[in-house]
């Protein structure tokens, strides 16, 4: 008897101790399933901006960090000492209790995988914004792929409650579907899938099938889960820059979210599966990393609007303190008003209180600004220049710099000139090519806005990290990537540039004998435009890329370039000596003539000191005022001269019956052995 009534009495203290025990607000990690000693580490944050919501304390204290050392799990006082998990799930910072019946939680104990695990359902019209995440999306599948030739979507509960699925929706820009019924574990990851696909997805994990499919597009894309009111619990948004290289983007990987236990929009930070399968449906991120983000947001870009407003892009998600932060602009700007852009979590549109002037460079920068982690601007990269874009006229525009027979493996490209003292936007300009006598295959460079400054390179190619590895010199943050080119054929074929109306056309017409004579293997070498100023369409106009360049010169001055400067000689001859063989060390000669009147026919002869005839140049040619010509130390049968002495003679007849004739030496040398 006296046994018995000390074991109740000692069944009563606990409860009171039980009862009188403070329930703590921490944040920590989720308590590992093993008993080894881990540390666990996690975010306290206490700034976020998401889909318009904004908390406290962003500046004062921005981040905080716990390590928590963990030796084993606290057992639950339960009968036969029964191993189970605490009824306190360490999950998203909180220590909740069971709930009580009234409340929108009801708890339920259960066993499953043989331990007794304290369950809670959450009622729909209770869950919390990224209660459910977004943790995958195959929107390009490819055949022959290791996973199921389908779309899917996977989304992971990180939060402690078990999530009635029941009536929300999976949507994309236009179409919702309803999910059916499912309670959803905590730590739970499901595949969601079209009914037709869902067996196929069985080996992989668990699935839930859906009656119809919204369809996402392969290029770019928008992925919404909602509850059964349509309100966002998780969205995500993709485009083929998501995959790191247009080649992943084709390849059919998917898109995986890399910590899906932060509370920020996870769009800027997806990546593309590194998983051997392609793809991790139903299980772990193969990216997964919950490493604490100790990175500031950087400026990416800051474009034109119209005349008084601008916007800034950052590489990351944004709190709301980007609208107090501290802006500065040059040239004695100010600003009146800023707020986020419209559906952009990392954009800040800035109106300005006079009007921006053409040909102007602006700067920007800013202070005080946070990101949704609470990570302070990088004070190395706060700042952006703009311009106020001006329209382009004929000729300012120009095709520069062409790769069509590239080595294996390197991606072709094609470079873009601004021959002029303007800052030009490219958006909406196109590459083409001719197919039948017409302008065919059409590629848009850029639907956004893309300024190229005077006298600046834009390099456009498939695949910038595949082209940087052949030509490292290239200066890379003059690239930009598409998914893909017109036909250019190794051969030959026609090169087109257009601009956004059409109205200015740039064409180039290739082969491989524009390449210098002696190169017998013209594969990894571009053809460089020779002088911007000359007719572009001129195969006397383009040259080998030089050697010592690397054989192309992407985003950067050609190897083989000549300017009709003013020399105040009629003809003149740049250089005087060259060395044919050296190709890549300008390889030919350049005989230029500059002239008070338009109207001479012109004649070029080139002669040996014997007075035997080598090379005709041009013959009865009309010239005008500037021009010019090259010599690549070949005679009349295309073959190499010997080194020496040659004498260039020009005749020049005018329609007036006025006659010159002109004498310059030049001197072809050879490479010692």
């Amino acid at each position: 008897m006296n046994t018995s009534y000390c074991y109740l009495l000692g069944l009563c203290f606990f409860a009171i101790l039980s009862a009188l025990s403070p329930l703590t607000n921490v944040n920590v990690s989720t308590v590992p399933k093993t008993q080894e000693d881990i540390t666990l580490k996690s975010t306290f944050i206490f700034g976020a901006a998401s889909y318009g919501k904004s908390f406290i304390n962003e500046v004062e204290n921005p981040k905080i960090y716990y390590n928590h050392s963990i030796k084993s799990q606290k057992l639950f006082p339960f009968p036969n000492n029964t191993k189970v998990k605490s009824p306190y799930n360490h999950i998203n910072g909180r220590l909740d209790p069971q709930a009580s019946p009234s409340s929108p939680l009801y708890g339920r104990m259960v066993y499953q995988n043989e331990r007794l695990l304290l369950q809670t359902a959450k009622k729909s019209d209770a869950v919390d914004f990224k209660a459910i995440v977004i943790n995958e999306v195959m929107a390009a599948p490819k055949k022959n792929n290791p996973l199921p030739y389908a779309e899917y979507v996977e989304i992971f509960n990180p939060s402690d409650q078990v999530i009635d699925l029941g009536g929300f929706y999976l949507k994309d820009a236009k179409k919702d579907v309803k999910l059916p019924a499912y309670s959803m574990a905590p730590e739970e990851y499901l595949v969601l899938v079209d009914k037709d696909d869902a067996q196929d997805f069985e080996p992989f994990g668990k699935v839930l099938p859906l009656s119809s499919w919204p369809g996402y597009t392969n290029s770019q894309g928008e992925v919404y889960l909602c509850d059964d009111n349509k309100v966002i619990i998780d969205s995500l948004v993709y485009s083929n820059k998501s995959y790191g290289s247009s080649s992943k983007a084709s390849d059919g990987f998917s898109l995986e979210v890399v910590n899906p236990f932060l509370t920020c929009d996870q769009s800027l930070l997806l990546q593309a599966s590194a998983a051997p399968k392609k793809g991790t449906p139903g299980k772990e991120n193969s990216v997964f990393d919950i490493t604490p983000d100790m990175m500031g947001p950087q400026v990416i870009s800051a474009t034109v609007q119209d005349s008084i407003s601008i916007l800034v892009t950052f590489d990351k998600t944004l709190s709301s303190s980007a609208l107090s932060a501290k802006w500065t602009l040059s040239n004695g700007l100010n600003i009146i008003q800023n707020n986020f852009a419209e559906g952009a979590i990392n954009a800040v549109s800035l109106t300005l209180d006079r009007p921006l002037e053409e040909k102007t460079a602006y700067k920007v920068t800013v202070s005080d600004l946070y990101d949704c982690a609470g990570n302070s601007v990088d004070p190395a990269a706060n700042s952006a220049t703009f311009q106020l874009p001006s329209l382009a006229s004929g000729g300012e525009i120009i095709l520069n710099e062409l790769l069509s027979n590239p080595r294996s493996g390197t991606p072709k490209f094609v470079e873009i000139y601004n021959h002029s003292s303007k800052y030009i936007d490219l958006n909406g300009w196109k590459l083409a090519n001719i197919d039948d006598g017409t302008i065919d295959s059409r590629k848009t460079i850029s639907d956004v806005a893309k300024i190229i400054a005077p006298f600046d390179y834009l390099v456009v190619t498939k695949d910038i990290a595949e082209l940087s590895l052949q030509y490292p010199n290239g200066k890379k943050e003059k690239w930009i990537e598409l998914s893909s080119l017109p036909s250019y054929p190794i051969k030959g074929g026609a090169v087109v540039l257009l601009s956004p109306d059409e109205k200015w056309i740039e064409r180039l017409d290739y082969t491989e004998k524009m390449h210098h004579p002696l190169i017998q293997n013209p594969k990894g070498i571009s053809l460089e435009r020779f002088s911007p100023e000359e007719y572009g369409n001129n195969p006397e106009n383009w040259h080998s890329a030089a050697a010592a360049a690397g054989y192309a010169t992407p985003g950067y001055k050609n190897s083989q370039r000549f300017s009709l400067e003013h020399t105040g000689a009629a003809i003149s001859i740049q250089p005087k000596v060259f060395i044919p063989e050296a190709a890549g060390e300008q390889p030919f000669t350049t005989i230029s003539y500059e002239l008070a009147d338009a109207g001479y026919l012109g004649t070029l002869r080139i002669f040996g000191t014997d007075g035997r005839l080598v090379m005709t140049i041009c013959q009865n040619e009309l010239w005008g005022t500037k021009g010019f010509y090259t010599w690549n130390g070949t005679n009349e049968k295309g073959r190499r001269v010997r080194p020496g002495y040659y004498i260039l003679l020009a005749g020049l007849v005018h329609p007036n019956g006025h006659v010159k004739q002109i004498k310059k030496t030049i001197v072809v040398g050879s490479k010692l052995r």
